[in-house]
């Protein structure tokens, strides 16, 4: 049984300058849709889901984009196409920035499990089942050794910041410093830590040589670099720990997953950028890029954005640009995540948006994938037509036809290219520059594919 959904196949929106705005808004599962609009002056395109929140069928989580922060290779990054297919979501979205070892810079909860620390400076997003904030979150940590001192913890899931202590988790894959570091094996008290708690370890091993030590399934690791190697030197297998940790500006009774950007766009329906305050510079401000951002409408209703950058057909926005399409999207609280070349948005394993690196899709640290019901996939072959070659300054118009050469609508196919075209979700292929293009559709279940010569 297929799902059927009655969406918007195409329309035209006057912008405030009265410019005719094409969009397409199109069901991926109930609740949530896919939306691509196509702006003339100045050319950009924006992409965006719409998640009606406390609906019984589709959800969202954060997921580091790896299995855990880092690998064997020290860089736990994949891409967001490659983390949808993994996690078999209906969507996904890139989130926080990153260095490029692949660790968050700020908060990240997944159902309540504390996965990375927040950066006190800079905006983040927390959601439960039932309701969902925008804020900024402090951290404090000690460790209390059984009849010892109390040390403060510096790093969570990192590499050892420089003559600190840092608490890593199983999922941070690899318990990382620099030399000279002490490292403490601990066997915690539970399966997981959440970002408030108090939890008690006891300490399996002591060793001189886990700078870069892989983490087991259940194993957890207090490090201490520098001049702060003493201060765990003198632990023995069998001493008993306390860990106390306190995450601050969000209720995680009611908030169950968190990530992180900056910085804040929106707040109470008004335009609010605090971009200098959360430590961006000019350029990041008032430069035209690739953005990814979140927002939430006076009804609860999430957006999830991406807007196209750096290219020809698309030249991206500032801040104020990009707190203006969030406003005009109907939200009233809005942050930025993570653009330039991060900037993507998949749906159905299509990158719906172009992500800007020439060298193809960035590597990230985490994102936000999206779950529910997913239609059967259809019993019958189907392909695309379209014109063979478009020259590099004309159009041509692509379908999808069953093997009876009936058109399937237009509301039911998503599209997608990348390369030296590009193509809007009525189905019209722009030619950019020469070359080879690959045309991708997703329709009633199933990926199809076909070439295109631009020249």
């Amino acid at each position: 049984m297929r799902i059927k959904i009655l969406g918007i196949v195409g329309l035209v929106v006057l912008s405030s300058n009265g410019i005719a705005n094409q969009v397409w808004e199109k069901p991926i599962a109930p609740g949530l849709v896919y939306r691509m609009e196509v702006q003339q002056d100045p050319p950009r395109l924006i992409h965006s889901l719409k998640m009606i929140t406390l609906n019984p069928v589709t959800s969202i989580m954060p997921e580091l984009t790896g299995k855990t922060v880092f690998d064997a290779k020290g860089d736990g990054r994949t891409t967001i196409s490659k983390l949808a297919n993994d996690t078999n979501a209906l969507a996904a979205i890139n989130a926080d920035f990153f260095p490029f070892t692949g660790d968050p810079l700020g908060l990240m909860v997944r159902e309540g499990q504390f996965l990375s620390l927040p950066n006190p400076k800079r905006a983040a997003f927390a959601w439960g089942p039932n309701s969902s904030t925008f804020g900024f979150s402090k951290f404090t940590g000690t460790v209390v050794v059984d009849g010892g001192p109390t040390l403060d913890i510096a790093g969570f899931n990192e590499e050892c910041p420089e003559n600190k202590i840092a608490l890593n988790t199983p999922e941070a894959g690899i318990s990382k410093s620099k030399s000279p570091c002490v490292t403490a094996i601990l066997k915690v008290d539970g399966t997981r830590i959440v970002p408030t708690t108090q939890i008690g370890a006891t300490v399996v091993a002591i060793t001189n040589e886990g700078a870069n030590m892989p983490l087991k399934a259940g194993q957890f690791t207090l490090v201490a670099q520098g001049t702060k190697v003493t201060a765990l030197s003198s632990l023995k297998a069998g001493q008993r720990l306390t860990i106390r940790l306190t995450t601050t500006g969000f209720d995680w009774e009611k908030l169950e997953n968190a990530v992180s950007g900056g910085p804040m766009l929106l707040r109470n329906g008004d335009i609010s950028i605090d971009a200098e305050a959360e430590g961006f510079n000019k350029a990041f401000i008032e430069g035209r890029h690739p953005r990814t951002a979140i927002g939430r409408t006076s009804q609860g209703d999430l957006m999830f954005v991406a807007i196209d950058g750096r290219q020809k057909m698309s030249v991206g926005a500032t801040l104020q640009e990009e707190a203006e399409i969030l406003k005009n999207l109907g939200c009233v609280d809005a942050i930025n995540l993570d653009g330039g070349g991060s900037t993507c948005l998949n749906v159905f394993g299509l990158n719906m948006n172009r992500p800007s690196e020439k060298t193809g899709e960035r590597p990230v640290a985490n994102g936000i994938v999206f779950y529910g019901p997913r239609q059967l996939t259809a019993e019958q072959k189907l392909r695309i037509v379209v014109p063979s070659t478009i020259s590099t300054t004309g159009v041509g118009q692509a379908r999808v036809i069953d093997i009876n050469g009936k058109v399937i609508p237009n509301i039911e196919v998503f599209w997608s290219l990348q390369g030296p075209a590009w193509v809007d979700q009525g189905g019209q292929v722009t030619g950019v520059e020469a070359g080879s293009a690959t045309l991708e559709a997703y329709v009633r279940g199933m990926n199809i594919s076909t070439k295109i010569v631009i020249k």
